[in-house]
């Protein structure tokens, strides 16, 4: 576990940039400190990105025998989510130095390790492919968002850059379902599943867990109860309403289902649409 609280090595495969490409020396921090939703919503994203190396290690056993898959998991998958993580971690850092997060990500990996097992992902390689793409999905939508709405240039700037990691990953993993498709021949409805079923497990346990143990550090003495979760997710919602990218994210979860170009047509309006009235 101490590597997840160590800076990443120089001995890591080339990254498409590096945490010193970003100007935390220029941090607006006057614009973001007193913000209590971002300071929760960073912290949570740096605690389930640097936590890579264990569901990385989980993804590389259940895909035994795929060695270029293994390979890339490896060698720039996890070492990108880390550094998503890292590089978090440096920005809240520098915005709220008080804050004691090795302490608070202890609390946090102690609870999560618990429900990252190998036996709890996909029934088939194949779905398991689908399920990635949803969560490369959220979490592409997710920097999009910040990227738009951040009130701090140097965050919109990170935002950013790892928007377009995820985004990249998100294509490695769909190559990687279309091929397990055809291997095991996987119907659409199974897919149907597995895309609805992985949507309705985002902000379950990492989400929760990131935020509570967050939420204890900021408030050292205070109890923690799901009110205080219910409140940060409604003002992500109010967030959402303004700078989701719908269009982008409504697109990419549904491109596993490889729908008939007119079925595309029809379907991808109607879930922006029942989108936006969910977080109406």
């Amino acid at each position: 576990m101490q590597r997840h609280l160590n800076e990443p090595s120089e001995a890591q495969p080339a990254l498409r940039w590096q945490i010193d490409d970003i100007p935390f020396g220029e941090i607006g921090r006057e614009r973001i400190a007193d913000r209590d939703f971002y300071f929760h919503l960073l912290v949570s994203a740096s605690f389930v990105e640097i936590t890579a190396e264990l569901y990385t290690r989980n993804l590389v056993e259940y895909f035994a025998g795929d060695v270029a898959l293994q390979r890339w998991l490896l060698e720039h998958w996890s070492p990108e989510e880390m550094q998503h993580g890292h590089a978090l971690r440096r920005y809240v850092g520098e915005v709220w130095p008080e804050f004691d997060w090795e302490s608070a990500y202890r609390g946090f990996y102690a609870d999560y390790e618990k429900f990252c097992k190998t036996e709890l992902l996909g029934p088939t390689r194949g779905l398991e492919m689908a399920s990635r793409c949803i969560v490369e999905t959220g979490t592409s939508s997710l920097y999009a968002m910040l990227h738009r709405a951040a009130p701090e240039p140097v965050l919109r700037d990170l935002a950013q850059r790892i928007r377009t990691d995820e985004a990249y990953h998100y294509q490695h993993f769909h190559a990687a379902f279309l091929r397990y498709r055809a291997q095991e021949a996987t119907p659409r409805r199974a897919v149907l599943r597995t895309l609805l079923g992985r949507v309705r497990e985002i902000g379950s346990e990492d989400a929760y867990y990131a935020f509570k143990h967050a939420f204890l550090a900021r408030h050292p003495g205070k109890s923690f109860n799901a009110r205080a979760y219910r409140d940060f997710n409604r003002e992500a919602r109010q967030l959402a309403r303004r700078h989701y990218p719908y269009r982008m994210a409504v697109h990419m979860g549904l491109k596993p289902l490889m729908l008939p170009e007119p079925a595309r047509r029809l379907a991808e309006p109607a879930v922006r649409i029942a989108a936006k009235h969910l977080l109406s």
